[in-house]
This record gives structure tokens, sequence and C-alpha cells, in this order.
């Protein structure tokens, strides 16, 4: 009978075991005193990267991937590594990609924050997001999609304890963009306003303000030494910036100049800007799928016709409030982002 218990424990004591070195669909890196940075694996398990913050008395995470099981796999990862409260998730911008696991991180505590566009469009411009690649379950699944608990247009301060965390707006990739910043770590998570040697989606996107806003990620006090978290890619610093910027610039450049020339459609992309794209880049993973919608919708925002999402009213849930909601009854999101809620760290 010893035995035979003594023989179950260890098969249950090596089960255990290796339930907790199961691989995760991302790759978990240390950017800073208790900063990590979840990036994507090379299956594209997670959809995305995403990240998260550890303060004195919580943590806050930053986008929840595609994948809600790679979303459940992240927060083992954070109570693994800490048993503080998830307090708060930032979505940087609307796309399902880093928005499809939010109501796992709702479910573990989290209050989702997020622009206020996002709250209109994280139900419907999904469905024009996927287009024809779009199916009946997937929509379903973006038609249910967690509505952000607070919203914002002009960013936020939230404190973790003592610990300082910088949300703020910017312009470029949705119109309703907001990256993520921990001073004292210098780390910036900037969602996809930075891909690092991946060509970006631009259906969203301003080149024109994307350029500017990226201008403004290499002029940041201590550049040099600021980490960098892209959307997607790896770990990226100042030169990386610079490159993604070149890519942009280089991607204007030579739809302008193929439009001049009158090409169009498939001669433009694979005939003109692809080969020259490539060479100036070579280090960058660039697919002919990807790059034929980039100059698709480059020639589109230069003929001044290019589709973007359109700010909606504000939405409100027909629902009762959610556990969330209940146990923070003074969080509230205004159109002008003036939050007043320093009990629980928003200021």
């Amino acid at each position: 009978m010893i035995r035979a218990i003594l023989a179950f424990m260890l098969v249950a004591l090596a089960g255990t075991a290796a339930a907790q070195t199961l691989p995760v669909p991302f790759v978990l890196k240390q950017v800073g005193p208790g900063v990590y940075a979840a990036i994507d694996g090379p299956e594209h398990k997670s959809g995305s990267n995403a990240g998260f913050v550890i303060g004195d008395d919580g943590v806050l995470v930053i986008d929840s991937f595609f994948y809600p099981e790679a979303t459940r796999a992240l927060v083992a990862e954070i109570r693994r590594l800490t048993p503080k409260p998830i307090r708060y998730v930032v979505n940087t911008h609307y796309h399902a990609d880093h928005t499809g696991g939010d109501q796992v991180l709702r479910d573990a505590g989290a209050v989702i924050i997020a622009h206020r566009n996002v709250r209109g469009w994280v139900r419907t411009e999904n469905i024009h997001l996927f287009g024809d690649r779009i199916t009946p379950e997937l929509k379903v699944r973006i038609e249910a999609l967690p509505l952000p608990d607070v919203t914002t247009t002009t960013g936020l301060t939230i404190w973790l304890g003592s610990r300082k965390v910088v949300v703020k707006t910017v312009l470029g990739h949705t119109g309703g963009d907001l990256t993520v910043f921990v001073p004292d770590a210098k780390v910036l998570f900037t969602g996809d306003l930075l891909w690092r040697k991946i060509p970006p989606n631009l259906i969203d996107g301003s080149v024109r303000e994307w350029l500017a806003t990226d201008a403004d990620f290499a002029a940041m006090p201590d550049a040099a030494r600021t980490v960098f978290v892209p959307g997607h890619g790896d770990v990226a610093d100042a030169s990386d910036v610079q490159d993604f910027r070149h890519y942009l610039l280089d991607l204007r450049r030579l739809v302008t100049e193929g439009r001049k020339a009158g090409l169009k459609d498939a001669t433009l992309t694979a005939a003109y800007v692809e080969p020259k794209l490539k060479a100036l880049h070579p280090d960058w993973t660039i697919s002919d799928r990807a790059l034929a919608a980039e100059v698709r919708y480059m020639n589109d925002e230069l003929a001044g016709k290019k589709r973007r999402p359109v700010p909606a009213a504000e939405q409100r849930l027909a629902r009762p409030l959610d556990p969330v909601a209940r146990r923070n009854p003074k969080m509230c999101g205004t159109a002008a982002g003036d939050l007043q809620h320093r009990r629980d760290g928003l200021a």
C-alpha cells in the first residue's frame, strides 16, 4: 500500500512538473525591473506581442493577444512571478490580435483601459479588419469582445503604488492608439506604432501621422537607453525605430514614384515597389501578400481615398455592471479622459 501511494505521488508530481514546463506560445523577456515583454513565438500562436508591469500593489498588462489560450498562459506566467493582483489591462488599439484575450484578463480581475474609439470599434471595425477571411465563428467571437471599462482621449497616469505608468494617446495606426511608458525602467510599449523588421498593417493607418509619432519616439529623452516593445517583432531599440521610419519613408517614396510613372496594381507592386523595397531592407521578412496590401493602402492614402475608421458615439453597456465595475464603482471613462480614481491607482 505504501509503495502504491508513493508511486501515485511520484506520478502526480511528475504530471505537475510537466504541466509547469509546458511551452508557452510566446517568449517572456524581462526588459526592466519588474517589466516584461511577451513576444509572439515563431508559430504565431499568440497573434501579437503583449507585456506587463509589476508595481508595489498590483500588475498592469499591456494588450491581451489574439488567442485566449495565450492570454491564460500569460496570466499563469504573471502569477508564477508575483502574488500581486492583476489590476489593469491597457489596449494599445482595437485590433483583435491585441484585444482578443481581454475577457480572460477581466475574469482575472483587470479593469480594461483603452482609447475611447476602441469602445466604438472593437466589435464592429474588427469585422472589416478580417474582410473575406472572417468565419462565422470568428464573427461571433468578435461581437462578444468586452468593451473597455475606462476610456480616454487625452491619456492618463496609472499608479501601481509608488510606480508610475504613463498612458499616452498617439496618432498613426488606427485613430485610437495608446502607448504605455514606464519611466523608472525606461520601457515604452508602442503597440503597433512600431514593428520590428516586419511590414506593418496599414489598413487603418495614416503614414503621415505615423512618421511623426515615430519621430517623437526617436526624440524621446534617453531614447538611446530606452527599450521599445513593438506590437510585432522582437524587442527593439532606438536604431530599430529609425529603421522602421526609413521603411515607411521608402514605401511612401516608391509608391509615389510609381504613381507618377503611371504604374498601377500588380505592375506597381511586383515590378516596381517590391524589388526596390526588399533591396533596401534585406533583413526584413516581407511576404508578397503583406507588401501587396501595403502598396494598395499607401496608394489609397496618396490618392486621398483611404478608408479609415470614423469615431462613433460612446457605447454604453446594455447589461448589469460586471463584477469588475462593481468592485470599482467610481471608475468611469470620459470624453476628455479626465479620470478621478486615485484610490485605485488612476490619476
